[in-house]
């Protein structure tokens, strides 16, 4: 809810409905996924996500705004899991049949890899799935020590080849020139758009939001001159 750029992003409603219930909902639709826990912060301006998630069913766990990370790790010691899979939570039409894909393919490769995620130039961004082991994180947790660790969670794990072994899931999809994250005005904008043509269901996959850029190519412009955060900001 403290974001910088577009403070309470994830509670803006589109067509009456918050983006946080079109993300879990979507979450919760997957097949492979046991739990969906939301790890916010401890902050007073983070009551409404958590009050949220008590409407909906949703567990919850709150922690340090800066250190994300422990929030993953604290999460996992209230409901233990050998396999994390991690989303944020600014990616409302994230796909649950693709989450269960990189999941399935995590599962398959288990034994050759402890990380996989979507490569960033294959799929839109905010279709975003990382899947890692608990040993995994365990380790960036107590090693892992700079800010930027800390932060964003998995760069201790996917930066150490050494220790890990890491990899993408496999695609011959190129449609990383999409931007369907919300991190500021322009990206809401976009969103709220794609989710109105829905007509604020949310039943829909990452095919049919591209096939609505081939009625309203126009859509592409809106948030082009958005420049994405890197882990040096």
């Amino acid at each position: 809810m403290t974001s910088t750029r577009l403070p309470g992003k994830i509670l803006k409603k589109v067509c009456g409905r918050p983006l946080l219930d079109y993300h879990t909902s979507r979450l919760l639709r997957c097949q492979t996924i046991d739990r969906l826990v939301i790890a916010t912060t401890v902050n007073a301006t983070d009551d409404p996500v958590e009050e949220f998630c008590r409407e909906k069913k949703i567990s919850c766990i709150r922690g340090s705004e800066n250190d994300v990370l422990a929030r993953y790790y604290q999460a996992v010691q209230a409901y233990p899991a050998d396999i994390i899979v991690r989303v944020t939570s600014d990616c409302p039409l994230i796909d649950p049949v693709l989450v269960d894909q990189v999941i399935a393919y995590y599962l398959d490769h288990r034994d050759n890899y402890d990380y996989v995620k979507l490569h960033r130039g294959d799929f839109p961004r905010g279709l975003d799935v990382e899947v890692f082991s608990f040993q995994a994180l365990e380790k960036a947790y107590f090693q892992g020590q700079e800010a930027h660790h800390r932060e964003h969670v998995t760069p201790y794990i996917y930066r150490e080849d050494s220790e890990f072994r890491c990899t993408t899931f496999p695609s011959q999809e190129t449609f990383g020139h999409h931007r369907w994250c919300v991190d500021e005005p322009a990206d809401f904008e976009l969103v709220s758009h794609m989710l109105t043509a829905f007509g604020g269901q949310d039943d829909f996959s990452w095919k049919d939001c591209l096939a609505l850029f081939e009625h309203h190519s126009e859509w592409v412009k809106i948030n082009s001159m958005v420049r994405q955060k890197t882990l040096r900001e």
